[in-house]
């Protein structure tokens, strides 16, 4: 099995151009290193390199293990820098569930300090359910509900962040909803 440290140490050889520096920078004894890659030669029954005087030639298999190690360390400390952002709170998916149309523009104005505050984090608004919002919020397809109509249920919090109203706007000549429902019951 090829492993991680395996490639650590070809990279730090090759790098270093010795393996008492290699073995210097990963804080191990030269002997320990040594050891380690010679039983990983045995394991495999290959050559990493070969000695040439006082200096090391990469064989073809070390070339090879070499240009592995310089496409896989990265991406693997990459991997763990990204771990490390998700454990912390930098990193992740905020998924908002919008059922108030009107509340669209305020949520853009709040979301932007956002935005700039977590660039890590995926902002995803959501305006159409294949069910309704809060059986979306129930089923995990997003983490909070933006909506005018509170439900009562054990498993969520309902908090107002503004109060809303809806209001009719007629010209002032015409007359009001309440006076034209008035006049048709009399």
């Amino acid at each position: 099995m090829i492993d991680r440290h395996h490639l650590t140490i070809l990279r730090e050889v090759s790098r270093r151009g010795s393996v008492t520096a290699a073995a210097e920078k990963l804080n191990v004894s030269q002997s320990a290193l040594s050891h380690t890659v010679a039983k990983f030669e045995e394991r495999h029954g290959i050559k990493i390199w070969m000695k040439t005087g006082r200096g090391l030639r990469l064989t073809q298999t070390g070339e090879y293990l070499l240009s592995v190690a310089e496409r896989v360390l990265p991406q693997m400390e990459h991997a763990e820098r990204v771990l490390k952002d998700f454990a912390v709170g930098r990193r992740g998916a905020l998924r908002v569930g919008m059922e108030c149309h009107p509340c669209q523009r305020w949520l853009s104005r709040i979301a932007t300090p956002y935005l700039t505050r977590w660039p890590d984090v995926d902002f995803d608004v959501r305006t159409a359910f294949r069910f309704d919002g809060v059986e979306a919020l129930l089923g995990y397809e997003i983490d909070l509900l933006i909506t005018p109509d509170p439900v009562e249920a054990p498993d969520l919090i309902f908090t107002p962040v503004f109060d809303y109203e809806l209001v009719v706007m007629v010209h002032e000549a015409h007359p009001s909803p309440v006076e034209r429902a008035c006049s048709r019951r009399i």
